[in-house]
């Protein structure tokens, strides 16, 4: 299919340091696009996934997605040395986990932060250039996660579901300007977000330990043995190269089929099943 974003195209990369985000800015940047690497520290993988980071490297753009200013900052400096911003993909991401009883408000602030208030920075930043140019496309991750509660992460589930339903909105708000919005949905996909990961501040409840250290055990061996980030990365760069991507783009066979299940039964029956998976 025809690109609608030729080779040579700007990208911004969000969480680029590792994980979805490091292979995505390492595979636009190897079909010819230029492309910014955003992290809190600058840094740009040299190696990983399914191969290594070889030709164009990604330039490495310090942003704090937390902070207004340094949001500001970060895409004027792509726009400073470019002129144009086309293609933007958020991928940074946050994650807890712990019983609802013990997660305080400042928990899920947190997680909202980095995960549903950090793209909706960078969409006050980028939107107004993608208007003035008359294209753009806008790539948010989000998570299976977000489209079924996972117990004991679900601050983590809560957020990725508000990213789905920013995506929804943008594609309505901004078909008018000629942008694309894109949600991702991947799976468990292998990457450091495991170790990462880390528990609400409140500490757990003896009568909550058990089961979330089962929950919280699955989590981590699911991911672990869960896809390579390139294989997401390929698929948002399949958005990129296409005229009209699809709303929301499930990864995989298996997450396919859990949202396929999510929507076509009972709600009973899919608590059942999360119920079976996560605490046996």
């Amino acid at each position: 299919m025809k690109s609608g974003f030729p080779h040579g195209r700007v990208v911004l990369v969000t969480g680029a340091s590792s994980g979805i985000g490091a292979a995505a800015a390492s595979l636009f940047a190897e079909n010819g696009y230029v492309v910014y690497g955003a992290s809190r520290r600058g840094v740009i993988p040299h190696t990983g996934g399914e191969t290594a980071f070889p030709g164009p490297k990604p330039r490495p753009l310090i942003m704090d997605i937390t902070r207004d200013d340094s949001v500001t900052a970060g895409v004027a400096e792509v726009l400073r040395n470019e002129g144009r911003l086309d293609i933007l993909v958020h991928a940074a991401g946050d994650g807890l986990y712990g019983p609802i009883e013990a997660s305080a408000a400042e928990d899920a602030r947190r997680q909202m932060d980095v995960n549903y208030f950090g793209a909706l920075r960078l969409l006050n930043a980028a939107l107004p250039v993608m208007r003035k140019q008359g294209k753009g496309l806008v790539v948010l991750v989000g998570s299976v996660g977000g489209v079924f509660s996972i117990p004991y992460q679900t601050l983590y589930s809560s957020s990725k579901a508000a990213v789905a339903m920013l995506g929804d909105g943008l594609r309505l708000e901004l078909k008018p300007f000629n942008i694309q919005s894109v949600v991702i949905l991947p799976g468990d996909v292998r990457t450091g977000f495991t170790q990462a990961r880390r528990p609400v501040r409140n500490p757990c409840p003896e009568a909550y330990r058990k089961a979330m250290g089962k929950a919280v055990s699955r989590m981590e061996q699911d991911e672990q043995n869960g896809v390579d980030p390139f294989k997401i990365a390929r698929l948002i760069l399949k958005a990129a190269q296409s005229r009209r991507p699809g709303a929301r783009i499930v990864a995989g066979a298996v997450p396919r089929f859990q949202v396929f299940m999510n929507r076509v039964l009972p709600y009973a029956a899919v608590e059942w099943l999360i119920r079976r998976i996560y605490l046996g």
